[in-house]
């Protein structure tokens, strides 16, 4: 599935990779089982589908691709980003840049194939210098919880083919017209890709909301995948406010696909609706 939009002289499309099916109310945080069901209409015990978007991005005959997808590792209903690739004409051998928000398994392990080789050979990997000395550089620590354990040990197993096509990057312009602003919590270096051209503007979000039926009604909901969950609940506050405040366009990694849309306050919390 793909759907698109133009954001000045770039060309933004959506290309799922998928449907994750196997998260329950049990990874959200802060709230309790009666609203959890109340928000999402899903009756407790029961699955909690979850779309998983990446981004194509056309400029000045470039290709750039904001996150991998899932790979094989994930089951069978997600992975389907080199496909969907390439049913439009897209080869994955031919994306230049990957811009990655974070490094979360529904977001890299796409980078590589079953045999460990790169799904997007000739692609620089670009990605937040927080986020890289988090997972890639940091020495694991006794007190880290089984989950970042693992995730730095398969962090390091898919970037490792891109070793000499890693940019490592900080706040400010990336590539013209890309911006990275950091937005840490959901991971210490997460990374939200804002896109300004002609006047328009489209903030890449990545996790800032995962369950929408939830995190805009509820902010302060966090999830268990949130490394840093107190600080993942002020930056979803800022953004969520920043977006709505200024009538921004944005692009959610489990958004409903597309995951085009526009945020507004409400009481309480926001308020989504997708982009025409």
């Amino acid at each position: 599935m793909t759907a698109g939009r133009n954001v000045g002289e770039f060309h933004v499309t959506a290309v799922s990779d998928g449907v994750l099916v196997n998260s329950n109310h049990n990874i959200i945080q802060g709230i309790d089982k009666a609203e959890s069901e109340r928000l999402t209409g899903v009756p407790y015990g029961q699955t909690l589908p979850l779309d998983v978007n990446a981004f194509l991005i056309r400029h000045r005959g470039k290709l750039i691709l904001s996150d991998a997808g899932s790979g094989h590792t994930m089951g069978p209903t997600v992975g389907m980003l080199p496909q969907n690739l390439r049913a439009i004409g897209v080869p994955p051998e031919s994306i230049d840049i990957l811009l990655i928000t974070h490094l979360h398994s529904d977001h890299s392990l796409g980078l590589v194939d079953e045999a460990g080789r790169a799904v997007f050979p000739k692609a620089e990997l670009v990605l937040h210098q927080v986020e890289a000395e988090f997972w890639l550089d940091r020495v694991v620590q006794p007190g880290d919880s089984e989950r970042v354990q693992k995730n730095s040990a398969a962090q390091r197993r898919v970037t490792a083919p891109y070793g000499g096509r890693m940019r490592r990057v900080n706040d400010g312009e990336v590539l013209p017209g890309i911006a990275a602003r950091l937005a840490p919590g959901h991971t210490p270096g997460h990374t939200n890709w804002l896109i300004e051209s002609g006047g328009d503007r489209l903030l890449l979000w990545g996790d800032i909301v995962h369950l929408a039926s939830v995190q805009l009604a509820r902010p302060d909901a966090t999830l268990v995948f949130d490394v840093i969950p107190d600080m993942a609940r002020a930056t979803r506050q800022r953004v969520l406010e920043q977006a709505a405040a200024e009538r921004l366009c944005v692009a959610g990694a489990h958004l409903p696909f597309p995951g085009f849309g526009h945020v507004a306050r409400a009481p309480g919390g926001y308020s989504y609706a997708p982009a025409t």
